[in-house]
């Protein structure tokens, strides 16, 4: 997929860059995921439904997050600059990986990856929208596979491999507060083709409760003996 998308809308420009310089001040927030994954090879579909939820809290440099899938739900943890996800049953404990000390511990966590995926992508401005009965004002953006690819959260949104794939199309919207000028809901919606088989996914973050006082914390046996290579059996 190449960038072909005309220049960026200055309008969209002031929203994104007044949205990021008001969550720079944010200490914390809460956030609600969803993600639909529809899947075909051309003879079979198949739907699979993730949602999720979690608190973030910038000043102590913590995150907690619970996501499940079908039967399974799977806690993980941000302590400091180590990030901890729960590994499934029969081998349980949790898996284990560096925090990327070269970027802002922020862009770690979901609002601010969604900012930066804005910010480095061109974005046009889409008015006026009632979002669960409140005014927004919403922002779009066709962010390339090389921007997606460097923000996706792999613990939450699964092992989507952009480089050994064919991103079709992709498009991200941005729903913001024109009051406050904090987003109230993001959408990323990815098309993705693969030795002939094709794949959309669409995933929806919903941000609330910012700057309330949010204390998180990490269960002991996070830290015992952690997986240092991955969750065993995770492919």
């Amino acid at each position: 997929m190449t960038d072909s998308s005309p220049p960026s809308d200055e309008r969209a420009v002031t929203v994104v860059e007044e949205a990021n310089s008001t969550v720079a001040a944010v200490e914390a927030y809460r956030f609600e995921m969803e993600m639909h994954v529809t899947a075909s090879d051309g003879e079979q579909s198949r739907t699979v439904r993730v949602d999720g939820d979690g608190a973030v809290n910038v000043s102590a440099k913590r995150m907690q997050a619970t996501t499940r899938m079908q039967d399974q739900t799977i806690e993980s943890y941000v302590d400091g600059y180590k990030a901890y996800q729960g590994c499934q049953d029969p081998w349980g404990g949790y898996a284990v990986e560096n925090v990327s000390r070269s970027d802002p511990w922020a862009t770690a966590t979901p609002l601010h990856r969604q900012l930066l995926l804005f910010e480095r992508s061109n974005v046009y401005w889409r008015g006026n929208e009632t979002l669960d009965g409140n005014r927004t004002v919403l922002v779009t953006a066709s962010p390339s596979a090389e921007t997606i690819e460097s923000l996706m959260d792999r613990r939450q949104a699964g092992d989507m491999d952009l480089n050994r794939a064919s991103l079709e199309n992709a498009t991200a919207r941005l729903w913001v507060n024109p009051s406050t000028n904090r987003p109230v809901q993001s959408e990323l919606k990815i098309e993705i083709s693969q030795r002939g088989a094709t794949a959309t996914a669409t995933i929806t973050v919903q941000y609330s409760e910012y700057g309330d006082p949010t204390a998180i914390s990490i269960p002991p046996e996070v830290y015992d003996d952690p997986h240092e290579l991955g969750c065993p059996g995770a492919s």
